[in-house]
């Protein structure tokens, strides 16, 4: 299967080129050999030509997904070749807008809300820092909007999936 993802403000192509894993994955022409397997719920152990990350995966919403790796924290948009762009995901270079739900991608504890409602957030800007795997992760708007709604509060106990901020 052939897909496009936007990840960070660009556009990459990808083809998995097979089902099971081990599975060769070529991204913008280059390929890579995965070997994976699911760990618990949505966290994934991978295996990238040799070298071992592990990785928490949730899908937000159809076609949007936020991965976390090695620390950080990805928003990725994607779509499958040949079909028509999803209602309101952004598509680069054409004015990406619309509703971003901003979840949190593992359980964990808020531990600091750097928003406010009705403030005005750029793209790349930190909204909420939540604490899990004994890290803390900012997430991040991926692209300018207002801030409609804080659904967590600092200190509270968040589960994987749970909505944190709204921004249009």
């Amino acid at each position: 299967m052939t897909y496009s993802a936007e990840l960070q403000g660009t556009t990459h192509k990808l083809a998995v080129k097979g089902m099971g894993s081990p599975v060769p994955v070529q991204i913008d022409g280059k390929t890579y050999e995965v070997d994976f397997s699911a760990v618990d719920g949505s966290l994934l152990s991978l295996l990238v030509m040799g070298r071992s990350y592990e990785a928490d995966v949730v899908e937000e919403a159809d076609g949007v997904l936020t991965v976390w790796v090695q620390g950080e924290t990805y928003r990725i948009e994607y779509q499958e070749e040949g079909r028509r762009p999803r209602r309101g995901a952004g598509v680069a270079g054409h004015g990406a807008s619309g509703r971003q739900v901003i979840t949190a991608p593992m359980p964990g504890k808020v531990v600091a809300v750097l928003v406010s409602p009705e403030q005005e957030v750029s793209a790349g800007q930190g909204v909420i820092v939540i604490e899990a795997m004994k890290m803390e992760n900012e997430l991040k708007a991926c692209r300018p909007g207002i801030i409609k709604e804080i659904k967590a509060q600092e200190g509270t106990a968040v589960s994987g999936g749970d909505v944190l901020v709204i921004i249009e």
